[in-house]
């Protein structure tokens, strides 16, 4: 007998991606189709919830103390941080990403900065040209879909296989980002003159 009945077992150990629910996973982890549908759907709002999941999970990554809400909140004064986290893992495990972080910041910066200011015009500017700034939206969740690509593959899932099922939560979202993008359209619609 060469086998030792009294030898403990022996078993491969192997690195497993975290998931996405997993807060020992460094930034947040999120299928790139349900971040965008999120993204447009609800007019940006997920956002909020996204930068916060980001900030949560680096926070509990380095047990560190900062505020989430607040990095969530006020986003334009901590995206640049939160790339360069990003990209410093990146470099750090030796992922290659074809990304510039500092100027996708910044045109992230930029863009909220013009959508929230077209936001505040007085209506009597013109229905169309407040419209127009919705569609900052889409340049600006184009932006952040990169850094999430790269958030992806700082945590070894580029495509976020861990979540990209929408919830019910989710659903509730896209339902009522619906009905808002009803009202909107219905808005611009009975606002052009006959």
């Amino acid at each position: 007998m060469s086998e030792n009945p009294y030898a403990p077992p022996m078993s491969v150990v192997a690195d497993v991606p975290a998931l996405a629910n997993d807060i020992s996973a460094e930034f947040y982890v999120v299928g790139t189709k349900k971040f965008l549908l999120l993204s447009i759907m609800t007019l940006g709002l997920y956002w909020y919830y996204w930068h916060y999941q980001q900030w949560a999970r680096y926070r509990s990554y380095h047990n560190e103390k900062l505020w989430p809400v607040a990095r969530a909140l006020f986003a334009i004064f901590f995206i640049h941080s939160l790339t360069s986290e990003i990209d410093h893992r990146l470099r750090k495990n030796r992922t290659p990403y074809a990304w510039s972080p500092g100027a996708i910041a910044t045109a992230y910066v930029v863009l909220a900065l013009a959508s929230s200011i077209g936001n505040r015009l007085p209506q009597n500017v013109g229905p169309w040209l407040n419209g127009l700034f919705i569609v900052l939206v889409l340049p600006i969740a184009w932006l952040l879909l990169k850094v999430q690509r790269a958030a992806n593959l700082a945590c070894g899932q580029p495509n976020g296989e861990s979540n990209q099922r929408l919830t019910g939560v989710n659903w509730l979202w896209l339902v009522l980002g619906a009905a808002f993008w009803a009202l909107i359209l219905f808005g611009l619609y009975v606002s052009v003159p006959t």
